[in-house]
């Protein structure tokens, strides 16, 4: 840069203005005091380094002709808060004095016009809006407590308004009536850091002025986009479902009542906005590279999600809920699905036979792939959800077709179980029927987890694939086998047992989708509540001996890691299994280096009991230790 003029202000103190002045080098042609400075005076040719505050800069934009404006760029000043951050000037003078001489020709910006004020950063219509962009933000840490406080307000009660959109480009028109909670929109995505988070492909200088709609559904949606945005920011991150973007040459926001509305952080009221990009030519030097085509593509995002028609007018009818209403195209396509799962169809109790012979006969011989193959192939886990979506919606027809289906599946079941058991001369319970026969309150945390990963899988097309996976986790039919196995054999502690693990599946199943759905949006409480309260009782129900089993399982655990290891008085304790509680069997393995006798036994069951503090009978293995 061989030839520049300093605008300076005057406000500056002389002594750090002539400091800085000796380091300049090339010299400016010359230095030019605010007060005397006239744009007029310059032309196309020229260019002009500024030195200036926001306010002073922005007098000069709104001076500047439709062509032939003076080249400008842009020193950190102390009160240049609002251009640094949208053109991303250095803080450093000396940095940003070294990026002017790199660079011969300033670049062309479109700048927003908002009723033919000039917007330098962005505009953000809505006062909700505002909490989760501001345009002054400063360094992330320096502003932690301000975002920590924007954050807190984002759990305030949020009402959504409807606003009338009008969209011109050339050869099309648009208009939209819509439900929003704000709109934000600036001249160039460069200016404003939620445009660069989440928008990449956009020129500098394309003729074309770019906006964000946010219409969320439910307030949770607006704290976890505001958690990321304000917290953990992703540059070219995904547009979220709620927000559509358009970029136009011309839009046209208003609203039957006044609008709270916030240019370059200045907040003001009005009941319409004309934006557009503004016809001067602004050629500004920016403290980034230019990387972005200058063409014109026009794009939108989402524009067709904005919430029109009777959900337009349900969400303005009061305040946003917690949680999100399922759209019209959900409801359908799930209940179609769910009434179709609820049938009792040919193929339900073919697979419902075929997974019971293939788990039965896994059980038998103790292994583990065969059974889990039977889940996999399990149809139960279809009538159970669409049983749970009944619940919720007091829908009796769903309820109804539900249930007769699972009762000629388990039905099914327990005959195929019981006939297989009787001509399998095998009788021995080996870990794969035990593992079914003493459920507990881990079990019910997995069903609760499978029923709310069931819900959400039938409820999202895009990740029912995941469905085998819930089958498995839930492992409907291997304990409807072990009962009819109990049944076949007479053991009435085995059936029992079965029993209530495939109960505890099925009421937690049920409970954890229908409140899944509920959060999804599926049905309102009030008609909920009922469905929940049987649901819940339900499981109060098997609870209960649940909770026992649990007890008795933290007993036994902590028993064997109280012996296994031990050291007694007639050798090393190993292998120690709880054979009952009550009264305490216990098998032990005992390592010694030396000869045990008969005498010796009786002595190793007072030294265990002493350790303990309680009678127990003794299954003892003797194990010899060879130095």
């Amino acid at each position: 840069m061989n030839s520049y003029y300093l605008i300076f202000d005057p406000s500056i103190p002389e002594d750090e203005r002539a400091s800085f002045f000796e380091k300049l080098d090339p010299q400016p042609q010359k230095t030019i005091s605010w007060k005397e400075f006239e744009l007029e005076q310059f032309s196309a040719e020229d260019h002009l380094l500024l030195w200036l505050s926001d306010g002073q800069c922005r007098s000069i934009l709104g001076k500047l002709k439709e062509k032939d404006n003076p080249n400008l760029a842009l020193l950190p000043h102390p009160d240049l808060r609002l251009f640094a951050k949208a053109l991303g000037i250095d803080s450093s003078k000396e940095k940003a004095f070294n990026w002017f001489l790199e660079h011969e020709k300033s670049q062309t910006f479109d700048l927003l016009s908002v009723n033919g004020e000039i917007c330098i950063s962005s505009l953000v219509i809505g006062e909700s809006l505002s909490v989760l962009f501001d345009p002054r933000e400063s360094d992330f840490f320096r502003s932690f407590g301000n975002r920590f406080s924007r954050f807190l307000k984002l759990f305030r009660k949020v009402k959504l308004e409807t606003f009338k959109i009008k969209i011109k480009n050339e050869n099309e028109e648009k208009e939209l009536e819509v439900a929003a909670m704000g709109i934000l929109a600036a001249g160039h995505n460069e200016s404003s850091l939620v445009f660069k988070r989440l928008i990449e492909d956009s020129g500098l200088n394309d003729g074309l002025l770019h906006v964000l709609i946010l219409a969320p559904k439910s307030l949770f949606s607006i704290i976890q986009f505001g958690l990321q945005n304000l917290f953990f920011p992703i540059k070219g991150g995904r547009i979220p479902d709620f927000v559509s973007y358009v970029s136009t040459e011309y839009l046209e926001v208003s609203c039957k009542k006044e609008f709270t509305y916030a240019l370059d952080g200045k907040e003001e009221k009005a009941e319409k906005l004309e934006l557009k990009v503004s016809e001067q030519e602004v050629n500004i030097l920016a403290g980034f590279e230019q990387t972005k085509e200058s063409e014109s593509k026009r794009k939108e995002i989402n524009l067709n999600r904005l919430p029109t028609g009777k959900l337009r007018e349900a969400l303005t009818r009061g305040y946003l809920p917690w949680v999100r209403h399922a759209t019209t195209e959900e409801f359908k396509d799930l209940f179609t699905l769910l009434k179709k799962n609820s049938e009792t169809t040919s193929s339900f109790l073919v697979l419902m036979a075929l997974s019971t012979l293939i788990a039965t006969f896994g059980l038998f011989a103790n292994s583990s792939p065969v059974v889990i193959g039977a889940m996999i192939l399990a149809p139960l886990m279809g009538p159970i959800i669409s049983l749970a979506m009944g619940a919720l919606r007091q829908d009796g027809i769903l309820i109804k077709s539900s249930l007769i289906t699972l009762f000629w599946g388990i039905l099914l079941g327990l005959v195929f179980a019981v006939v297989i058991t009787w001509i399998t001369p095998l009788k021995t319970m080996n870990a794969e029927i035990l593992a079914r026969i003493r459920p507990n309150l881990l079990d019910l945390g997995i069903a609760v987890a499978s029923g709310v990963a069931g819900a959400y899988a039938h409820s999202k097309e895009e990740i029912a694939k995941t469905l085998a996976g819930v089958a498995i986790s839930v492992a409907l039919v291997p304990p409807l086998a072990v009962s009819g196995i109990g049944l076949g054999w007479g053991e009435w502690n085995v059936f029992w047992g079965a029993a209530l693990l495939l109960g505890t599946n099925l009421a937690g199943i049920v409970l954890a989708a229908a409140l899944t759905f509920l959060v999804l949006g599926f049905s309102p409480f009030q008609l909920a509540k009922k469905g929940l309260f049987i649901s819940l009782g339900l499981l109060i129900l098997v609870t209960a001996p649940l909770f026992l089993s649990f007890r008795e399982m933290v007993r036994e655990n902590q028993l064997i890691q109280r012996l296994s290891g031990s050291q007694i008085p007639h050798g090393t304790l190993r292998e120690v299994k709880i054979r009952n509680l009550s009264p305490l069997r216990i098998s032990v393995t005992i390592l010694s280096d030396k000869e045990l006798h008969t005498e010796d036994f009786s002595q190793i069951k007072s030294e265990i009991e002493t350790s303990l503090g309680q009678a127990i009978e003794l299954e003892l293995t003797l194990g010899v230790m060879v130095k």
